[in-house]
């Protein structure tokens, strides 16, 4: 019985399947569509979105980022808000203010907008003009946007100019870029030391993740965000030498031979945004509290020279609005109201640490496209596995050694995740190497089904499979074998159309396989019009010795019935030699590893083929090995002689008689 070796599969000819490069070639075309598909869709941004903000979250809520301890947050919350209200609107409140920071040796920086002129400007021009280091806030106008807005006069353009850095390497980047700001009044924009913008826009799911460093104006140059241009002053950087190099913003600190070597660098996008690196809540927390103070304590320390201000000394004065009705608050990854001025902060306390690991990173090209292999090198390497559980179980260490990897970069180097496309396409190239190995699998058992059913009893066959007995390696044990072999057929085939051969052959092969498979025997192959079987395996049958002589008797009944068929139709004179022995032989697969033949080999396979050589036309011949193990069960005609090649002396022999009606 042929088959293919179900260890190694079959590369011969389309039925045979797909080959191992064809294999290759469509998971890797499998795994670059998914990439594709999830980048252009926009999933893998939104997967690698909600992992960054679950990474975030915990980051915020543990406290697993240090603060900087240089910023003083001071709130105009709703309490100031009714205890200052004249003040407020009159300005004084903020003059008042900023005569304290200075006697504190403060720098200020205001995260409010003065817009309209008010009766208390002059007294808070003069405050700006004395502290000398204030910095006030502007608004971009987006040339994207559709904001109302009114262009500049020349006296604030000429204020804005005062305030633009020209920074190299910015045009590499795609900046956004400003129609016009919404400046402070004339008299405050130009008593302040340093303009700079407040924008942030979240992105397309509403939440802030990053922050925009610069507005281009009028290819003139650009305008600092609020933390960046508070960080340069405080750190006393000169801002002619700031650049960008390498997907970062470099900001020389330190002596004029060290600058560059000791500078601080901030990652960023294409856009030239850098990701906001939030620490704490805004309140704080019992392990790092975040001391915050109202406006009105600045205000009120102006008239109580004894007032403990102390901790103010060389530190940066955050001044913003946390009222409940404004609506300078956002959406982050630990909270759905978060007041923007933190972000400020946040992004301000990054600067400020001087250190690399204070920033968060983007993921570089050359990690991306090593990350688009992972799955592609998976499966290569993995693809031999024998057992589906063994493939399994190194895909899934593959993603969980990746999974790892992408936290580890996160916790010890700051890199946001680049994850969803990896994973996914890890995923699908599993799936397809999965859905290959079942196809695979089950065309071999579609073959190995139809192979066991030709040469074996169907229910004998599904019992093969449903135990799994598929290799049937070689072994040794005692079987009882028929050989089988019309008398004159090459004599009568000779002048015979091969359409009357094969119809005859055919039919004639068919009826005695049926019989054959009744008794429990295993068809071995056919040989022309001879046949060999055997009974005894794949599955022991104690009695196979019964089962084969009953076969053959069985046989030359239906023989007698075809011979009366086929003797008018293409005048053969059908008669059957049969020869039967039973002995120790070698039963399993045999062969080589391209074809594997399930069939018997040894001196008992041979002596049952001398047997029926022996035996009359329409005779079973069977040796006595064979008829010892019957009980008296047939008939026999008496004893034979017979020499047979390859034995010294004679066989015992016996002829089988066969009855009509007899099993």
């Amino acid at each position: 019985m042929t088959a293919t070796d179900t260890s190694k599969p079959s590369r011969s000819g389309i039925s045979a399947g797909l080959s191992e490069k064809g294999k290759i070639l469509c998971v890797a075309g499998l795994t670059v569509l998914v990439l594709f598909a999830l980048i252009r869709s926009g999933l893998a941004e939104k997967g690698d979105r909600a992992l960054f903000d679950l990474l975030m979250n915990l980051r915020v809520r543990y406290g697993m980022a240090r603060t900087n301890r240089q910023i003083i947050p001071i709130d105009l919350n709703d309490r100031t808000a009714v205890l200052l209200k004249n003040d407020l609107d009159t300005r004084q409140a903020f003059a008042d203010a900023l005569d304290v920071l200075y006697e504190a040796n403060t720098r200020p920086v205001f995260d409010f907008l003065f817009l309209e002129s008010r009766p208390g400007d002059g007294e808070f021009a003069r405050a700006l003009r004395e502290q000398g280091e204030t910095i006030l806030a502007v608004i971009a106008v987006a040339e994207t946007g559709n904001t109302l807005y009114r262009d500049l006069v020349e006296e604030e353009k000429d204020i804005l100019r005062k305030h633009l850095w020209r920074v190299p390497g910015a045009e590499d980047y795609a900046i956004p870029r400003a129609r016009t700001f919404f400046m402070p009044a004339p008299a405050l924009a130009e008593s302040a030391a340093r303009l700079a913008h407040v924008n942030m826009q979240p992105d397309t799911d509403g939440v802030y993740r990053r922050v925009p460093l610069f507005y281009a104006w009028n290819d003139e140059g650009c305008v600092p965000s609020l933390p960046l241009a508070a960080a340069v002053a405080h750190l006393g950087i000169d801002r002619s030498q700031i650049h960008f190099a390498g997907g970062k913003l470099v900001l020389p600190s330190g002596p004029p031979g060290e600058a560059e070597q000791n500078a601080i660098r901030i990652p960023v996008d294409k856009n030239g945004c850098a990701l906001i690196p939030y620490t704490i809540p805004w309140q704080g927390n019992s392990e790092n509290p975040n001391d915050r103070f109202a406006l009105e304590y600045i205000v009120n320390a102006k008239d109580d020279p004894a007032a403990p201000l102390n901790d103010f000394t060389q530190k940066v004065a955050f001044l913003a609005e946390v009222t409940s009705t404004g609506k300078d608050s956002g959406t982050t990854a630990f909270a759905g109201s978060f007041p923007l001025s933190a972000v400020h902060t946040a992004v301000l306390g990054s600067i400020l640490n001087k250190t690399q690991d204070s920033f968060l990173y983007y993921n570089g090209l050359a990690f991306q496209v090593l990350a688009s292999l992972v799955p592609l090198a998976a499966f290569f390497f993995i693809r031999r596995c024998k057992t589906d559980s063994r493939f399994t179980l190194f895909f899934l260490a593959v993603f969980l050694c990746y999974t790892l990897l992408v936290f580890l970069r996160w916790r010890f180097f700051m890199i946001i995740p680049w994850y969803t496309p990896t994973a996914a396409a890890l995923f699908s190239a599993w799936l397809a190497a999965f859905l290959f190995r079942l196809s695979q699998k089950y065309r071999e058992r579609l073959l190995l089904e139809n192979t066991l059913s030709r040469y074996l009893p169907h229910s004998l066959a599904e019992r093969i499979m449903s135990e799994g007995r598929t290799e049937l390696a070689p072994r040794y044990k005692e079987l009882s074998i028929l050989f089988s072999d019309i008398a004159g057929f090459t004599k009568w085939s000779s002048d015979k159309s091969p359409e009357v051969v094969h119809d005859f052959l055919g039919n004639y092969l068919e009826s005695m396989s049926e019989i054959i498979f009744a008794h429990g025997g295993t068809v071995d192959k056919f040989m022309g019009d001879g046949m060999l079987a055997f009974f005894g395996d794949p599955f022991d049958l104690p009695d196979h010795a019964r089962r084969c002589v009953a076969a053959a008797c069985a046989m030359q009944r239906k023989i007698r019935i075809l011979a009366a068929k086929w003797k008018p139709l293409v005048d053969i004179d059908l008669k059957v030699r049969m020869g039967i022995n039973t002995g120790k032989v070698v039963v399993g697969n045999l062969g080589t590893r391209s074809r594997v033949e399930y069939t018997v080999v040894g001196a008992a396979v041979n002596l049952a083929q001398r047997m029926e050589a022996g035996a009359l036309p329409g005779g079973i011949l069977v040796t006595g090995d064979t008829r010892s193990q019957l009980a008296g069960e047939f008939a026999f005609d008496g004893e034979r002689l017979i020499t047979v090649k390859g034995y010294t002396g004679q066989i015992q022999c016996y002829d089988l008689r066969v009855e009509d009606g007899e099993e």
